[in-house]
């Protein structure tokens, strides 16, 4: 009986591919524009937007515990997990869930405000001709943003550091192969849904550069 807890499927496919994507795009993302290629920096960009619109419907749609629905929000459990005595054990933590909803609408933002952008010399985003009194503006922006991206990246990373390697949680496992790996009865094992969410994964993701790409 235990075995059967401890191995209840809670990540569905889609969920594990959409993070994988998303590591690979923010990467992209940084390097082409830290390279100065914002040829390339502007197709990484549609299709994180891509890419993050598919997360929002399948936090709707999606199994179970990737529905927004299952967020826990409330701020005295975020607030003892930072307690010696913390003993947060659910899928989805407080911390976890506002990680979630914040990394979602800083890289909104910055895939919104980066389709407006302009080096006022060589490049000018794909929709920037559309708010030609707005561009320095959004620009400043989208520049800013970047640092909340890298502060939220680090703060991700050793948080995983520290659930997995100090509290012993195993999230990494949990990521790559979807199953709980928590002795608690009242997890919920879900049916996975992979070829609709792979397809529509793949449409809102590729469709936008594609779309970027004739345009060009």
């Amino acid at each position: 009986m235990k075995e059967n807890i401890r191995n209840k499927k809670i990540w569905d496919l889609p969920l594990r591919l959409f993070h994988v994507s998303l590591i690979i795009l923010v990467i992209g993302s940084i390097l082409s524009a830290k390279l100065n290629r914002l040829d390339f920096h502007q197709y990484f960009g549609v299709a994180m937007l891509g890419l993050l619109f598919f997360r929002i419907l399948w936090g709707f749609f999606g199994t179970y515990y990737s529905r927004f629905k299952t967020f826990n929000l409330s701020i005295i459990d975020a607030l003892s997990q930072f307690s010696k005595t913390d003993s947060i054990k659910s899928i989805r933590t407080p911390i976890g869930s506002y990680s979630t909803l914040i990394f979602i609408i800083v890289l909104l933002l910055l895939s919104v405000s980066g389709l407006f952008t302009s080096d006022d010399i060589l490049y000018d985003a794909p929709l920037a001709f559309l708010t030609p009194n707005h561009t320095s503006y959004l620009t400043n922006i989208h520049n800013i943003l970047h640092y909340f991206l890298y502060a939220l990246i680090a703060t991700h990373v050793l948080a995983i550091l520290y659930y997995q390697i100090i509290k012993k949680m195993k999230i990494i496992e949990r990521v790559i192969d979807g199953y709980s790996r928590i002795e608690k009865s009242n997890i919920v094992s879900i049916n996975d849904k992979p070829l609709a969410g792979i397809s529509l994964l793949l449409i809102l993701t590729i469709l936008p550069a594609l779309i970027l790409l004739y345009f060009n």
